[in-house]
């Protein structure tokens, strides 16, 4: 009596349309408070060097089948504008926290850093008001997100350093809108923040600890 050969997975090489489907499906993910910011930026760099189905299948096995399946979001209901201030002191939002839809912060001879790898979204279109006055904002942003930043102010400076490869055209989408004079904004993933601070405030070329 011969033997019964065991079932086996059949391994088909992924498409682009696939690994898109894949970052829509986990830019819904973060929308619905599944993953932080920085989880999806992992998986997105995982998605876009999957090579077979099976590598994009294990980066969604823990999510619902409803966000799995690529279903069209809804859009969550982007809650009042959110406003926070920094007023000769400083704000710093670290770890799990949640981001509105709109949010606006307000520094006046202030430091804010807003640290965004564990955030989770309101939406996949995050609106940030900056008034900056004689202050100095950070945000850092995982890589995977969109960033857009418009504005400015006499005398403001802003420094914006985005990886641009392997950027997620689908994924999370922040628009930062900065006004007021004498600021500064910085803009930048983690790794890239003690080098660049001491770089441009104090004009040398530091190397990161």
């Amino acid at each position: 009596m011969s033997e019964i050969a065991p079932a086996t997975t059949l391994v088909v090489l992924a498409s682009d349309g696939e690994r898109e489907q894949v970052v829509l499906a986990l830019r819904d993910a973060v929308v619905e408070g599944r993953l932080t910011l920085e989880e999806f930026s992992e998986r997105v760099g995982g998605a876009q060097a999957a090579r077979t189905n099976e590598q994009l299948a294990a980066l969604t096995q823990d999510l619902p089948v409803s966000v799995r399946a690529v279903t069209p979001s809804t859009g969550a209901v982007a809650p009042s504008t959110a406003r926070h201030s920094a007023v000769l002191s400083s704000l710093v939002r670290v770890g799990p926290w949640e981001l509105a839809a709109r949010t606006s912060f307000r520094a006046i001879f202030g430091t804010i850093e807003l640290d965004l790898r564990q955030a989770t979204l309101a939406g996949p279109e995050i609106e940030l008001e900056i008034s900056n006055i004689f202050s100095t904002v950070t945000i850092i942003v995982p890589e995977g997100v969109s960033v857009s930043v418009e504005g400015g102010g006499l005398l403001a400076s802003q420094v914006v350093d985005m990886p641009e490869a392997e950027r997620a055209t689908d994924g999370p989408r922040l628009r930062i809108r900065t006004s007021g004079p004498g600021g500064t904004l910085f803009v930048r993933p983690h790794d890239l923040h003690h080098r660049h601070l001491a770089a441009h405030l104090l004009g040398t070329g530091l190397r990161p600890r």
